[in-house]
């Protein structure tokens, strides 16, 4: 086994990944289709580092039952390394697991576990043995080729995923700066009578999102707005009050079920 050939594996799972999430979310909770994910591409790291680290544990083990049990703790201390981690990088809640019953933290809950430990259970016995077949049979040159370029792939995707955080970050900084900072005088403190005061928001060529408080316009790039389509629940420390007084994941919602229409 070559460090390329692990590579191409977690990102096979990485795919797999974001296509359960995708379709989960968009059957059975949204109802419209979801590019669910952190990055812009068609994965998720998470499921691809959860499969990898589970086939490397478990590649000598053939009890079904121990494979599940222990595939499904590994797999949520996966999820809570990696939620708490985000949190603490972006600060931001990606998902929480609050409502459900068996939960830590709202990280992590039982129905997760079960689906994981299934899942490395198919992996483990039925996908991966061909899976190994079949990249054992591409010449060592071509693997290291292809690995190196789905690595540079999501490193630019990471780079520009980050730079589109941080936009929505500044666009969320300077409306909340712009009612809660006393920086011109106008706002002493936040009063009932001030979210009394019309927002207008206007979507602008089917894409961004476009506010407007008082004397301070804001437009919401696409790919900024994407965070909220991918992460419904997500939650923004520090910025919730804005998102929830502005309304602004509700016009979203719409945005997008408008868009649905038209399409």
């Amino acid at each position: 086994m070559i460090l390329s050939e692990l590579f191409l594996w977690f990102f096979f799972y990485s795919i797999l990944g974001w296509l359960y999430e995708s379709l989960f979310c968009s059957i059975f909770g949204e109802r419209r289709f979801i590019n669910r994910g952190f990055l812009l591409g068609p994965y998720c790291p998470i499921y691809g580092t959860g499969a990898i680290l589970c086939w490397i544990v478990l590649k000598n083990n053939t009890n079904i039952f121990e494979v599940f049990v222990i595939a499904a703790v590994l797999c949520s201390i996966v999820e809570y390394t990696t939620s708490y981690c985000m949190e603490k990088i972006f600060h931001a809640r990606w998902w929480d697991y609050s409502n459900m019953p068996f939960q830590l933290h709202g990280r992590i809950c039982l129905y997760g576990g079960i689906i994981f430990g299934s899942g490395v259970v198919i992996i483990r016995f039925l996908v991966q043995p061909n899976i190994m077949k079949f990249t054992a049979l591409i010449n060592e040159s071509l693997l290291n080729g292809l690995a190196l370029g789905l690595l540079i792939i999501i490193g630019i995707d990471t780079v520009i995923t980050i730079g589109n955080w941080k936009g929505l970050n500044k666009h969320l900084s300077i409306l909340h700066n712009a009612i809660y900072d006393k920086a011109d005088g106008t706002f002493s403190k936040l009063t009932d009578q001030f979210w009394s005061i019309p927002v207008s928001s206007v979507i602008e060529k089917g894409h961004g999102l476009f506010i407007r408080v008082q004397n301070i316009n804001v437009k919401f790039e696409s790919n900024e707005l994407r965070f909220f389509k991918a992460f419904p629940n997500i939650q923004i420390l520090g910025y919730e009050e804005i998102l929830k007084r502005l309304q602004i994941k509700e016009k979203i919602k719409k945005l997008s079920a408008k868009k649905k229409i038209e399409d």
